[in-house]
């Protein structure tokens, strides 16, 4: 089957499709026309670039279906001052209401996460994310029980402080683990694949998509490290042996939200060579 196709009544043959190609596998054939050999076809990391970047719309792809392309100019974006706001208002959330988010919004969050860059685009994350407060309870649960055998075991240890005052808040009532959020997600890639950077990447585009939708998430460095550890809350969860644990989100809606910005931040430190 054919990969790569050119609609030669549109092609200006302008070779916007031959450069823009990351995996350099398509050509111009003897007639001046781009085209992608057969042999080259399995060496495609299917990121789409020669048809979304085609200013004549005359490329296809055989796994690319025309009802999901829409025309640049078509979408709604956001200025710059907008852009650059919502990067710079993004907060964590360390106070969450009781109400989960949606399915629908979740989809539309989730939507824009699978559009961050992985590796040679291998998209090798895997997710894994509570669907209701009573898993959540059960991942908190399980993560106080790991604590519990590590401060058992290493009194001394550096989250000994940490960990007993959360602890001791649970025994109070007041969750300071998952900080009462009702959903967490895992970000997961495969113990041999060499690029876990991009469970971080995806990580961070979920972050900024919940704050798009006025939702938010606090990174969850003690779960992480829970489930990096503890085989019960792995199997919890259904995370095996062979897959890495990127990072957690604790995932919800704020119950408040800052009435001014910006805080403050330290000069950032960059060498220009």
């Amino acid at each position: 089957m054919q990969v790569f196709s050119v609609d030669p009544l549109k092609c200006t043959k302008c070779g916007v499709c031959v450069k823009i190609c990351p995996a350099n596998i398509i050509k111009f054939n003897e007639k001046g026309m781009p085209e992608m050999g057969e042999k080259d076809a399995n060496s495609c990391i299917k990121c789409g670039h020669c048809v979304l970047f085609c200013p004549s719309l005359a490329n296809s792809l055989s796994f690319l279906k025309a009802e999901d392309l829409v025309e640049t100019e078509c979408l709604a974006m956001p200025g710059k001052a907008a852009g650059l706001n919502l990067l710079k208002t993004r907060r964590s959330t360390r106070c969450f209401k009781e109400e989960p988010i949606s399915e629908e919004v979740l989809k539309e969050i989730f939507d824009a996460v699978r559009m961050a860059p992985t590796a040679s685009n291998s998209q090798r994350v895997r997710w894994v994310l509570s669907s209701e407060r009573e898993k959540t309870d059960e991942i908190r649960k399980l993560t106080f029980s790991w604590l519990r055998d590590e401060l058992s075991k290493k009194p001394a240890s550096r989250f000994f402080n940490m960990a007993s005052y959360m602890m001791s808040k649970a025994a109070e009532g007041d969750d300071a683990l998952l900080r009462g959020a009702p959903q967490i997600a895992f970000a997961l890639v495969p113990k041999a694949y060499g690029w876990p950077e991009d469970g971080a990447i995806a990580l961070t585009y979920l972050e900024l998509a919940a704050h798009s939708v006025g939702a938010g998430v606090c990174w969850g460095g003690f779960v992480t490290t829970a489930a990096r550890n503890y085989a019960k809350l792995r199997d919890f969860l259904g995370i095996n042996e062979n897959e890495h644990i990127c990072g957690a989100q604790m995932l919800g809606y704020p119950l408040l939200k800052p009435a001014r910005q910006f805080p403050p931040r330290k000069e950032i430190d960059i060498t220009v060579i």
